[in-house]
Formats: C-alpha cells, structure tokens, sequence
C-alpha cells in the first residue's frame, strides 16, 4: 500500500471532450507533490488515453528541460487495456494515484478502469449543453458503474466541480441557486475561468507549481480523506 494511504485511485472525468481533465489532473498532482513535505502523501499520475497521452506528452517536453527528475511525480503512460494489470504496483507505491481518461469511453479498458475509480470529480463548464452532457454521464456511471461497484462492496464518492467559472453569468447561478435539485453534489470550491494562467503556467515540474488552486487542492484531500473513513 501508499505509505499512508491505502493507494486511492481517483480521476476527473466526464466523456465530453475540452472539460478540463488533464489540466485539473496537472494542477491536484502538483498540489499534492508541493505540499508532500508536509503530509507526506505520494503522487503517481497514470496516463489512459491512448490516442492523446497529454500528460504523459508534457512530461516527456519538460524532462529534456531538466537535468534530473528526481524531485518529481512519476508520471506513467499506462494503456487502458492494461491498466488493472497493474493496479497492485500502482496501489502499492502510491497513496494517491491520479487517472487521466482520454475523451471518450469506447477505447478498449476505460469502462473498465472508470469502475477502479474510488474518487470521481466530474468537471463541466456550466453551460446548457455541458450540464445536459454531464448529467446524461453520470446517470450512465450511476446505472452501469457505481451500483456494480456497491454490489461488490467498493464505497465511491462522486462530485461535480464547475470549471471555467463565470460568476455573474446567469447559466453558473442558476446552477448555484439550485444546486440542490442537481443530481451530482457540487463541490464547494468552483473553478474560476482562467484558462491563460493555467495553461502559461500548467508544468508537471514542481519548480514550476505556482500555487494558483491550493484551495481546491485542500478540498480533494479532505474529501478523500473523508472517503477512506467512511
């Protein structure tokens, strides 16, 4: 197991393309490695999607960048199709282990690694569509994933996590206004819309961590947390 952690897999994911996955994924590994003096949680990002491999792209760039990567986050190009073959080296070096989906589920093995997934965050942009999107998602996952994992004993959280955020558009505060009848609980921290500054400065190098979502960050580890006690 993680060295305090019993190595929970957790992934931001919803199949609708340009949500934000992997840059939210970048930003919580960062969180988590930047603040590991302190809590001493280890970090290990798998990489699905096949087609793209985004964050497992980046990591090649910047590695030509340094002289070392000693100080960094492992960061794993895992095919999907082989990814439950490896879940015990995953769970067993790693208290948390981060899983980056590609854009749509029929490459071969993501349903069946989005039912190894013990923390799901699904990020949307708080549009008309997207939210139609999302929540045709998560009745999807609810049906076909999440009551297979209660039927085998595996507890899951979900959450929705508002991306891009608009404050004062009128589809984010509706969405807040009525998030009670949402069927996904919201988390409390909301992602502003900041697409420049995060992609200036989204790096999985922890040199290059800039602290702009600890808030957010702070809240995952509490919600996992929460997760392991319940």
């Amino acid at each position: 197991m993680g060295k305090i952690l019993p190595g929970i897999f957790v992934a931001f994911e919803n199949p609708k393309g340009g949500v934000g996955k992997s840059t939210l994924t970048a930003l919580f590994a960062g969180y988590i490695h930047a603040t590991a003096k302190e809590t001493g949680l280890t970090v290990g990002v798998v990489d699905i999607d096949d087609a793209q491999n985004t964050i497992g792209k980046m990591r090649l760039f910047e590695a030509t960048q340094q002289e070392s990567l000693d100080e960094e986050y492992q960061v794993m190009n895992i095919s999907s199709s082989e990814f439950i073959e490896n879940m015990d080296f995953l769970k067993e070096n790693f208290d948390i282990i981060l899983v980056d989906f590609p854009g749509n589920l029929k490459q071969a093995g993501v349903v069946e690694t989005l039912m190894m997934i013990d923390v799901l965050i699904i990020p949307f942009e708080p549009s008309k569509i997207e939210i139609m999107h999302t929540i045709n998602f998560f009745d999807y996952y609810k049906a076909n994933i999440m009551a297979k994992r209660e039927e085998l004993g595996y507890k899951t959280t979900v959450r929705g996590l508002p991306n891009r955020v608009v404050p004062n558009l009128i589809e984010y505060k509706d969405l807040v206004a009525n998030q009670n009848e949402f069927p996904i609980k919201l988390m409390e921290q909301h992602i502003k819309e900041s697409r420049v500054q995060f992609q200036r400065n989204l790096s999985t190098l922890i040199s290059n961590y800039n602290h702009v979502c600890d808030e957010f960050g702070d809240e995952m580890v509490q919600l996992i947390t929460e997760h392991i006690k319940a």
